[in-house]
């Protein structure tokens, strides 16, 4: 099991490596997918398990034992939450604008290493947002959402959630008028919600790091740029498709956006 929250913030405050760097103690080189790492990396000169503690994909934990770290884990695991389990998206569809049981249309827990839950969760919700559409010339479609800053804020909540909060998962909701997106872990005592749009940062360096490496199968891009332009792009995109701009707001210790849905042309005005 993991320690506490205490333990490993105190850890941190001693100079330890940040959360994401440390060795997970129930996971073993076997639970790294040879195939991904392999894929990922290329042709290497190094043996397998040398290339894994050179890039920190592995390290010594504190009894010396090479074992896979937080971020080598949830980029290159064959099943991340099997010694992580709160490091899954957990994904509902209400019918309505609450969260009321009655209303509930479709839950699921979008699992895998971090490339795969931003690919499901994108799914889940082209899947289940409203696609309304006119027919007066030719059928024009009017989707609920732009894709583009919904994958953004998908690729922000996974790549700088907090990882050490233990029972805590990113939460994927959403309503008739919106989606909400709550990630564990607030802003860090730099930043601000005024200053979000314009400053960087970074919880899980080694993470990222991994992360902006990785191609989207579909795209061919990069899951994080290093432009630092994700934020806005989410503030802009979505304020021109739907009239509204989206909310970042602190929710104890999370981090919620709301992206407003572009009302359907059949809408009374």
């Amino acid at each position: 099991m993991f320690q506490t929250t205490e333990e490993i913030r105190s850890q941190l405050a001693a100079g330890k490596d940040s959360f994401d760097e440390m060795a997970v103690p129930t996971a073993v080189e076997s639970d790294l997918n040879d195939t991904a790492i392999r894929n990922y990396f290329g042709p290497f000169p190094l043996p397998l398990r040398d290339l894994l503690i050179n890039t920190r994909a592995m390290t010594k934990d504190e009894e010396g034992l090479i074992r896979p770290t937080v971020a080598g884990l949830l980029s290159f695991g064959l099943n991340p939450q099997r010694h992580l389990p709160s490091a899954y998206i957990q994904s509902v569809v209400y019918r309505g604008f609450y969260p009321d049981s009655d209303d509930l249309i479709h839950e699921e827990k979008i699992e895998g290493p971090v490339d795969h839950q931003i690919d499901g969760a994108l799914a889940f919700v082209k899947r289940f947002m409203l696609k309304p559409a006119t027919k007066k010339i030719g059928r024009k479609d009017y989707p609920q959402y732009s894709l583009s800053p919904v994958y953004e804020a998908l690729v922000n909540a996974v790549a700088h959630r907090d990882y050490s909060i233990s029972g805590s998962k990113i939460r994927l909701f959403m309503y008739d008028d919106r989606l909400e997106l709550m990630s564990p872990g607030g802003l860090p005592n730099t930043i601000t919600l005024e200053t979000l749009p314009y400053r960087q940062y970074t919880r899980n360096q080694l993470l990222v790091s991994f992360m902006s490496k990785m191609k989207n199968k579909e795209t061919g891009a990069s899951y994080i740029e290093a432009r630092g332009e994700g934020v806005r792009k989410i503030l802009s995109e979505s304020l021109a498709h739907s009239g509204k701009e989206p909310v970042f707001s602190l929710v104890g210790p999370e981090l919620m956006l709301t992206i407003y849905g572009q009302p359907s042309p059949h809408e009374k005005k």
